[in-house]
């Protein structure tokens, strides 16, 4: 895991400031006084940055390979501890985890530890790669081990490169640039573990507003899909009452058309029908009228133009003339009386017609107008349609009635 991946780490941890403030020590052969860190992000650094150092030789001795086995049994009990305590708050409980799993293999385990670029190392890697013969000395004199043992020649020599690499600089003034480096070293790594925690502070920071900037999204997006889902319900609500009401008055309408194309013909049939009527029924009331002028015509005719034979005789006692013009003249009235009931039925039949014809056209259009309104029963549709095909009553015939239509026409009709 690389310190980027474990600074994001630390900082979704529940107990964040524990993780960023744990203070820890470490004491170094190369280190005039003990490493310390605040945070495990610096330690957990520091030792990636030592484990890559020595990983870069190809070569080591197994004096210098145990620092290496070292830093990396720290680093992954480091990493293991974070996986495994990240959620926990208590800071009582994290501490005993922290010096069950790490503590005490760190201070159990520091002697003769040293690091990658420390000059000591560099010395010792130099010793290894160009004298090894004489690297077993020179590294229990950089190490300060105890009772050295100097009988072999080899070990001796490596002893005294040893000492004189660590004391060639005998001035006060190399001593004192010596010092001062050291402590410039020792600031430098120090502020190391302030500049890692306040990044890891960074990093939360960060970490807390985009977590907090998620939310704030989600919760926006919850929002903005409820008022969605909101709008398209009614939305949809509305369009299917919408689509149910308009396919209803299509189908209304269609049925409505569909009948009124079945009875528009007979509607104009009656309505031409009826003005037929009406003007036969004014012809024969004009016939009708002529007539009654002629016989009144032809009785003040008779009564201030009559031949005087017919009253000179009807005073002499021959009454065969008076008797003779009044059959004549009887005759022409009768004739005249049954040509004027005959016209008489005729005229008022036509009136008759004509009105019935132009009530089957108003009741057509009536029953349209009710059926694209309002639902009509079959019951109701029958009497209608008996209403407008039932014959009519001419007035012409003794006893003419209008017999209500079959069944079974009624049937046909209706579902045509």
């Amino acid at each position: 895991m690389t310190t980027s991946d474990f600074k994001k780490q630390i900082a979704t941890a529940k107990n964040f400031n524990w993780f960023n403030t744990i203070e820890t020590e470490l004491n170094v052969v190369s280190e005039g006084a003990p490493l310390k860190f605040q945070g495990l992000t610096a330690l957990h650094k520091f030792l990636s940055d030592q484990v890559k150092g020595f990983e870069k030789h190809d070569r080591m001795p197994i004096e210098i390979s145990n620092s290496l086995t070292f830093y990396q049994r720290i680093l992954d009990r480091i990493e293991s501890f974070t996986n495994t305590y990240l959620n926990i708050e208590n800071d009582d409980e994290i501490n005993r985890y922290f010096r069950q799993t790490v503590l005490n293999h760190l201070n159990r385990n520091q002697e003769k530890i040293l690091t990658y670029d420390s000059d000591e190392t560099q010395f010792l890697f130099k010793i290894f790669s160009s004298e090894p013969e004489y690297f077993k000395g020179a590294y229990n004199f950089i190490t300060e081990s105890n009772n050295p043992t100097l009988n072999n020649k080899d070990i001796f020599i490596g002893y005294v490169k040893g000492y004189e690499f660590k004391y060639k600089l005998n001035s006060d003034q190399l001593n004192s640039i010596k010092s001062s480096l050291q402590n410039l070293k020792t600031d430098f790594k120090n502020s190391l573990p302030k500049l890692d925690q306040q990044l890891t502070e960074h990093i939360k920071n960060s970490n807390d507003k985009y977590l907090e900037y998620v939310k704030k999204i989600d919760d926006f997006q919850v929002v903005k899909e409820k008022t969605y889902s909101d709008w398209f319900i009614n939305a949809k609500g509305g369009f299917e009452e919408f689509d149910r009401l308009s396919h209803e008055k299509i189908s209304t309408l269609e049925e409505v058309y569909e009948k009124k194309l079945k009875l528009q013909k007979p509607a104009e049939y009656w309505k031409e029908r009826a003005n037929e009527l009406k003007k036969q029924g004014w012809y024969y009331l004009s016939v009708l009228v002529i007539l009654v002028l002629v016989i009144v015509w032809s009785l003040g005719t008779i009564l201030w133009e009559a031949p005087e034979n017919i009253y000179n005789s009807f005073f002499d006692g021959d009454k065969s003339a008076a008797i003779r013009w009044s059959i004549v003249y009887i005759t022409f009235i009768s004739f005249m009386a049954f040509a004027i009931k005959a016209i008489t039925k005729v005229m008022f039949s036509s009136f008759h017609l004509a009105r019935d014809c132009e009530e089957r056209y108003t009741l057509t259009y009536f029953y349209l107008s009710l059926s694209n309104e309002t639902t009509i029963d079959t019951e109701e549709k029958k009497l209608v349609m008996q209403s407008l095909f039932s014959r009519a009553e001419t007035g012409l015939l003794k006893d003419d009635g209008s017999p209500t239509m079959p069944n079974d026409l009624m049937s046909r009709v209706y579902n045509k």
